[in-house]
């Protein structure tokens, strides 16, 4: 099963154009086009994870344009899937102001060894979340523990 955090589709736009500005500044003879691209390949980052059941084995991918790589590791004894709320941090600044934001986000990690952890998603709805942990926990054959709420 794979899983890539989505990229909001302005994102994308802001990529492919400065994308297009770095490939003409190269065909100008700048080398500061290939600056221009790496800011465009960091914009169409998308990062998840892999898991292939039957070979036990997992991977964190990294995407650009379509283009994924990571490195394959074993898959420890999963106990349970956890789908829980937390806020994800971000700074927003501006020349010389700066500000501390966060937004809600709902995470599903597979817990191995009682309190160890390994993030698989990331989304910014429950449903999507609970839908992704319930199809991950029915092909491990394991529960799915939800902590989105607050008793």
């Amino acid at each position: 099963m794979r899983f890539l955090n989505p990229i909001s589709p302005i994102k994308v736009f802001f990529s492919i154009v400065v994308a297009l500005f770095g490939v003409y500044l190269l065909t100008q003879g700048t080398m500061f086009g290939l600056i221009i691209l790496g800011v465009s390949a960091r914009l169409a980052l998308r990062e998840g994870a892999e898991v292939e059941v039957f070979e036990k084995r997992y991977r964190n991918l990294y995407s650009v344009w379509g283009v994924t790589v990571g490195n394959w590791k074993p898959l420890p004894d999963i106990e349970y899937v956890s789908v829980f709320k937390t806020v994800k941090n971000y700074r927003a600044r501006v020349i010389t102001a700066e500000a501390n934001m966060g937004k809600t986000v709902f995470r599903i990690n597979l817990f191995y060894q009682t309190n160890k952890h390994i993030t698989v998603y990331e989304t910014d709805t429950k449903e999507d979340a609970m839908h992704k942990a319930n199809g991950l926990a029915k092909a491990l054959e394991i529960e799915v523990y939800d902590a989105t709420t607050e008793d």
